[in-house]
């Protein structure tokens, strides 16, 4: 089983606002899609991540059509069909936190551009991830159309 599939990269820091067209305005996996909505929200990089007491996987945003992160002026646009995660700090810093205030922000913000993501279940006070939301290797391909934003 993967936790994901797609591109990871890293932005400048200063791109913090964020709009996109996709679920929202909270996250959305791939075995809880139906608490979201499609439509076109907008918010700060800050505050897309939902705030679990212990560090884990959050803030994914299911079904993106496109996302674009700015500074107010200019940017970076990404057009496809993907889920976005982003962040202050890396998916490996978030797995070795056992506390949230170990997770220090860096100059970057790193995101996940992914086909697809592993469900995430509830294994905490529930069941695992059921069958059909766990992702297992196959072949994929993702096409992205990457823009420089202005205004």
């Amino acid at each position: 089983v993967l936790p994901r599939l797609g591109l990871r990269m890293a932005i400048p820091g200063t791109y913090s606002q964020v709009e996109w067209f996709g679920r929202g305005p909270h996250e959305a996996y791939a075995d809880s899609q139906e608490n979201a909505r499609t439509g076109r929200f907008a918010m700060g990089v800050d505050d897309l991540r939902t705030p679990y007491v212990f560090p884990q996987e959050n803030g994914n945003r299911l079904g993106t059509r496109w996302v674009r992160f700015t500074d107010g002026e200019s940017g970076i646009g990404i057009e496809g069909d993907f889920a976005f995660t982003a962040r202050r700090w890396t998916s490996e810093a978030l797995d070795e936190a056992t506390h949230t205030q170990e997770l220090e922000p860096t100059e970057w913000i790193h995101l996940n551009l992914d086909i697809a993501q592993n469900g995430l279940g509830s294994a905490a006070c529930g069941p695992g991830v059921l069958p059909e939301y766990q992702l297992r290797a196959h072949p994929a391909t993702i096409e992205l159309t990457f823009r420089r934003t202005t205004g």
